[in-house]
């Protein structure tokens, strides 16, 4: 008996094959075999791909551009491969409560002698039947004043921005054809320095009432905590609740997940107060207090994330026990914790040392082995650490990361990438850093198998896992890297610390850093890329390369893009610094990075 074909097997064994497949590419020629595969292809087998080479990464059901979109942001993430912009309000601006719109020069940013500190949110919301079709909401605090983008794309705004005029275009549109709006929020009472935004929150569209607006919890200085409804389509706001602090100022604050959501804000006075958000109350009062830290202390509470609806995690400090875990879900609260975390990694010891807790993040479940939502998490540490933090374990923490680099600069924000990587805000030089969560021999895809092997000649060395050297030190060796958002002469600027980190998505290509001053948005993408992802106009693209002045047009129209600075980590020999060339150059050409990378102008070594 022969044995089957490919187009014969069922869709059981199918699915089987397609998990060991490398490359989405691989999938797309198959399917232009016969008319069966195809039909598996685009049915069952993009999906069964997407799931089984990003597991951690929740996406949209639309699974051939989400293969797309999740294999060209990994192959940028693994090439250094950034442009990246300060943004602020500009053109399209509607200012509130006055009511009136007005358009904005493009503009630097404005400030006091000392920066403002942004605080940042943002969220993605699809808006139609495809990949494209969503909205991103981004907001953040410059001051006293919030600012928040509304973001529209996909093929409604498509058809909107083909039949508008060019004036229309110049004011609503960017050069990917995403329409923007820009609403502005500061009454007369509130004053920068005195009042301004430490923490923002956005209720996402499960949570908030379904009246068109868009609904943000902001804490001030001042001590004010309030919720915020911003229309854009009648241009106005109301405050449609308070929230009783006794005038305490708000260091942070967040808000749980779930449908019908509480907020937790921490307090100078170094307590954390718990509060319902609906039903919505003029006066809302908190139905828990939780003292975490001793009033006759200098320690204060720095941050507190909820990893899962009636889960709360409070970072304090300086502490021996800077971590701790309630359980709120009961009016009554506990005063007690469910756990306190050391500073070292046996809890058991009687080390002494102190340290402080500034960043907690929750990591999704990815596996079964994953636990429950909450169990897992990260924090960032004083001491210049990042943490992961198994709730299921005895010890302290189970996994740490150092940057070799920045060594004992404080972590002030983190923002992890599913499971796969996360990004690390420090304490000074605008730095970000990036590590990779996975360990050797446990990464699912790699951008790298869709490219040639290097043309060394293969020597003794036995490379289980790869080919080649190229494509054995993309699989094995991933060591992290330190991107320098503002590599400036100006001191000031290029010594500010990232405070807040946000992305919309786990497979957004847009990351938000908020720096002393601004706010810059880092676009994860290859600008040599012919087809990039849609969010960048992919479908939109010719054959053949864009060089020159089309890519200055299509990534940096207005002249805005900076010019990053990176370092590979490394605990052996000299670190040396590479910087990006302009878009329209090329840099050294450097395996395994995006061709804008070249080597500092001074040589500089680390």
């Amino acid at each position: 008996m022969p044995p089957p074909l490919l187009a014969e097997l069922p869709t059981e064994l199918l699915n089987q094959i397609v998990c060991h497949l490398e490359t989405a590419g691989a999938l797309f020629h198959i399917s232009i075999t016969c008319k069966r595969l195809y039909q598996y292809i685009e049915q069952n087998g993009y999906r069964t791909f997407v799931r089984s080479r990003f597991p951690s990464i929740q996406t949209p059901p639309y699974w051939k551009d989400a293969a797309h979109a999740l294999t060209t942001l990994s192959r940028a993430w693994d090439k250094k491969a950034f442009v990246a912009r300060s943004i602020y309000p500009e053109n399209d601006v509607t200012q509130l409560p006055r009511r009136r719109a007005r358009q904005l020069p493009k503009r630097g940013q404005r400030g006091q002698t000392m920066g403002y500190q942004p605080v940042i949110d943002c969220y993605a919301e699809q808006t139609g039947n495809s990949w494209f079709s969503r909205d991103e909401i981004l907001a953040w605090g410059a001051g006293a004043e919030l600012n928040l983008r509304l973001k529209g794309m996909g093929e409604k705004v498509e058809n909107q921005w083909q039949v508008s005029d060019n004036n229309e275009r110049a004011l609503r549109y960017d050069q990917f054809h995403h329409r923007s709006k820009w609403l502005t929020y500061k009454d007369d009472t509130h004053y920068d320095g005195r009042d301004d935004i430490t923490s923002v929150n956005l209720l996402k569209p499960w949570q908030k009432p379904a009246d068109g607006a868009e609904h943000v919890i902001i804490g001030r200085a001042s001590g004010e905590l309030v919720h915020v409804s911003l229309s854009n389509r009648k241009a106005e706001c109301k405050i449609v609740a308070r929230f009783a602090t006794g005038d305490r100022r708000i260091q942070s604050a967040h808000i749980s997940t779930a449908r019908e959501p509480l907020l937790a804000a921490c307090l100078s006075t170094g307590s954390v107060v718990v509060y319902p958000v609906f039903p919505c109350s003029l006066d809302t009062k908190p139905y828990s207090n939780l003292p975490v830290t001793p009033v006759t202390t200098s320690g204060r509470a720095w941050a507190t994330t909820f990893l899962r609806p009636e889960r709360l995690a409070i970072g304090i400090g300086p502490a021996k026990f800077p971590l701790h875990i309630y359980d709120v879900s009961n009016s009554l609260g506990s005063s007690k914790p469910l756990r306190k975390i050391t500073v070292s990694a046996d809890s058991s010891t009687s080390d002494t040392s102190t340290s402080s807790v500034y960043a907690i993040v929750p990591l999704d479940p990815s596996s079964q082995a994953s636990g429950t939502a909450g169990d897992v998490f990260m924090s960032g540490w004083y001491d210049g650490s990042i943490k992961i933090h198994d709730l299921r374990s005895p010890e302290s923490y189970v996994n740490r990361f150092i940057d070799p680099v920045d060594t004992y600069s404080a972590v002030y924000s983190l923002l992890p990438i599913g499971r796969e990587r996360f990004v690390a805000g420090g304490a000074r030089h605008s730095i970000i850093k990036i590590f990779d969560f996975r360990m050797t021999g446990n990464r699912r895809y790699f951008a790298a198998n869709a490219e040639a092997c290097s043309a060394e000649k293969a020597d003794e060395t036995p490379r289980p896992l790869a080919c080649c050297q190229y494509h054995s030190d993309m699989k094995d060796d991933r060591p992290g890297y330190n991107v320098f958002l503002d590599p400036s002469n100006q001191r000031r600027r290029a010594e500010s610390p990232v405070y807040s980190l946000a992305s919309a998505a786990p497979y957004s290509p847009h990351i938000y850093a908020g720096l002393e001053g601004r706010v810059v948005q880092l676009d994860v993408v290859e600008v040599m890329d012919r087809f990039p992802d849609l969010a960048f106009g992919g479908r939109n693209w010719t054959s053949g390369r864009a060089e020159g002045g089309d890519l200055e047009e299509r990534y940096d129209p207005d002249q805005r893009a900076l010019k990053l600075a990176a370092l590979e980590h490394t605990t052996t020999g000299s670190m040396k610094l590479r910087v990006q060339a302009e878009l329209r150059k090329r840099g050294e050409g450097f395996k395994g990075w995006d061709e804008r990378w070249a080597w500092g102008s001074r040589g500089v070594e680390y």
